[in-house]
């Protein structure tokens, strides 16, 4: 891929997470910007969730790929567990497996580009686009992420972000990229699941019945973060009671048809639970080793409760939330699917395009629109949105990602491989 024959000089990214596309849709410049360009859905990967979808965004890389499953993870699967950490503690850890990716933002700034990105609230973001020079010496590109809550959402709010998009567009003018993003946007909520409380119930987990603590040496799964299905596995985690291969087999299958079938809404029966899927089943990459054993996806409308994210009990499997209550984290990636309008140049104008398009997507297909290179990514740029005489000059490499483990990767890998007893 070559930047040469491209003029474009500047982008805006306005990124507006949690916000419905309901909201927004009849402001004039949204109006007009997916009338100049186009509009297309994102659907991000599980287990949903802020800082997951955050890195989904600006890295290209679904989470395997990175080691990045949930904020929320038992302290003993940690890839760097704080001096001291035992036991089955729950810990948020905002970093991933390794080293961050390299973002959408680090490559442009290699491809000779200045870049902002910051976090603001709707008023600041104004004032920001309006104190931008006219001009720079060198491409420029802002990314400017605004701060907000869909239950405090005002009608100034929505002004001043019609008003930074209109700003925006003056100031990359003809020839630059401008883009209106939402990774996911917040769903209601029915009701909150426990799903600990369900698994003591059937007598996955046991508990004292004095202190209501978790008898560890007789639990055979435990649920955490906002997705995450832990077998209790011998040899893996401190206090396992499940062996490896043909038994943790055997509960994983287990698990997968009990939880679907017998977790009903107490109040109107429905099934809570879509599908309970193995890891293998949804996730590939470097550190499928360290992804949860199983991964629930909820039916939309549910969420998993707070109490259980923490391996936790609540009073009841169900709680019922306050009125109009939204979340996004552990939601069914349908319910939350995000959107991206935009416009330039070299980006095709209403192309016919259905379907959602993988979250991981973004950061490809604005790179691509730019004339910038990238690799390592798990998605390629979505060819149905550039236009055909771009294409012409500035083909899509579809295959960017490299498939090779270093030596040192390679034998961490099969060493946790062999300590789940897959070989």
């Amino acid at each position: 891929m070559s930047d040469s024959g491209t003029t474009m000089q500047k982008a805006v990214v306005l990124w507006i997470s949690g916000l419905p596309f309901a909201d927004i849709s009849a402001v004039a410049e949204v109006e007009t910007l997916a009338a100049q360009g186009f509009k297309v859905e994102l659907i991000p990967s599980l287990i949903t969730g802020l800082q997951s979808q955050y890195f989904q965004v600006l890295g290209g890389k679904a989470p395997a790929t990175f080691g990045f499953f949930d904020t929320l993870m038992p302290a003993h699967q940690l890839a760097r567990p704080a001096n001291g950490t035992s036991g089955y503690r729950i810990e948020e850890d905002l970093s991933g497996r390794d080293s961050a990716p390299r973002f959408f933002t680090d490559l442009l700034r290699n491809a000779g580009w200045t870049v902002e990105l910051v976090e603001t609230s709707p008023r600041e973001a104004l004032e920001k686009m309006r104190a931008l020079p006219d001009n720079s010496p060198q491409p420029a590109c802002k990314i400017i992420k605004i701060r907000l809550d869909r239950q405090t959402l005002t009608t100034n709010d929505v002004v001043s972000i019609a008003e930074t998009l209109r700003l925006a567009r003056v100031w990359m003018g003809a020839s630059g990229l401008l883009a209106l993003l939402c990774d996911a946007q917040f769903a209601e909520v029915k009701r909150f699941v426990n799903i600990n409380n369900f698994l003591a119930e059937m007598g996955i987990i046991e508990r004292d019945e004095q202190s209501g603590s978790i008898d560890w040496s007789n639990s055979l799964a435990y649920f955490a973060g906002h997705g995450q299905l832990w077998i209790n596995l011998l040899g893996r985690d401190p206090q396992g009671a499940v062996h490896p291969q043909d038994e943790y087999a055997e509960v994983r299958d287990s698990l997968i048809k009990a939880i679907p079938d017998k977790l009903r809404d107490s109040k109107t029966g429905e099934k809570v639970v879509e599908r309970v899927y193995r890891k293998e089943e949804i996730y590939a990459g470097d550190y499928l080793f360290c992804a949860p054993d199983l991964v629930v996806q909820f039916m939309p409308g549910y969420a998993p409760s707070q109490n259980s994210a923490h391996l936790g009990f609540d009073e009841h499997i169900f709680t019922d939330p306050l009125a109009e209550a939204t979340t996004m984290a552990g939601m069914h990636p349908q319910q939350i699917r995000g959107y991206l309008l935009a416009t330039a140049p070299s980006l095709a104008v209403n192309p016919s395009i259905y379907e959602p398009v993988p979250l991981t997507s973004v950061a490809p297909t604005l790179l691509h629109a730019l004339g910038i290179e990238y690799a390592g990514m798990d998605s390629a740029a979505v060819e149905a949105l550039f236009s055909p005489a771009y294409l012409e000059t500035h083909p899509i490499l579809m295959n960017n990602k490299s498939q090779e483990l270093s030596d040192e990767d390679e034998e961490l890998v099969i060493g946790r491989l062999r300590d789940l007893g897959y070989i």
